[in-house]
């Protein structure tokens, strides 16, 4: 029987969705998005099929899930970032988030679109999911322009920009985790990336 406060017989409501998360991250870092079953996740948090089951219809729901944390907290990562330093300054206080988001979750988002095809497009998590997805872009966006305009530069005004510097941070973060170049230091690798993104997306002289 569940109460108002979130709890019920069988414990915090908010916790237990919590661990499942949490072991079904573990999951995917282990074995990918093929590990990620319910009944996996179920063995891994301590917990039941059925108790999963009242959260989550299927694994695809779970990892909607993981997906949308992700971007809200890369959102809020990104607008408590200092604009002071500069574009390529901003950028490469971007990317440690993006690394550790593509460690946890990002890497695998590929998999799941090629294994579940159409059907994830039908869901309401997934309208949510791209809800999400552009409040980051924005937020993204928003950070990039006071940042030019706090060293003096114009953000180019174009379409593209957005994905491609997410692009950069995926390729960046994707050769750090994946550590595709070993004998690069990541810190470096990760400054040199942040001012060839920003040499790509800005331009010198004040907007207006």
């Amino acid at each position: 029987m569940s109460e108002s406060n979130g709890k019920s017989i069988y414990g915090d409501a908010g916790a237990r969705r919590r661990r499942t998360l949490d072991a079904a991250a573990a999951l995917l870092d282990e074995g990918g998005y093929s590990a990620l079953t319910i009944r996996s996740v179920a063995k891994s948090s301590g917990t039941s099929t059925g108790l999963i089951y009242q959260y989550f219809a299927d694994k695809q729901e779970i990892f909607i899930a993981l997906l949308n944390e992700s971007q809200l907290e890369s959102t809020a990562y990104v607008a408590a970032l200092p604009r002071d330093g500069g574009v390529a300054s901003l950028i490469a206080a971007v990317i440690p988030n993006s690394v550790r988001q593509w460690a946890r979750v990002g890497r695998m988002t590929a998999t799941w679109r090629d294994i579940e095809g159409a059907t994830r497009s039908e869901r309401e998590s997934v309208r949510e999911l791209r809800v999400t997805a552009e409040q980051y872009n924005e937020e993204l966006r928003r950070a990039l322009l006071e940042a030019a305009e706090a060293e003096g530069r114009t953000l180019l005004d174009d379409p593209a920009l957005i994905r491609f510097v997410l692009s950069g941070l995926m390729g960046v973060s994707d050769t750090i985790v994946n550590r595709w170049a070993p004998n690069l230091d990541a810190t470096e690798f990760a400054e040199f990336s942040a001012a060839v993104i920003t040499r790509g997306i800005t331009a010198p002289g004040a907007a207006g």
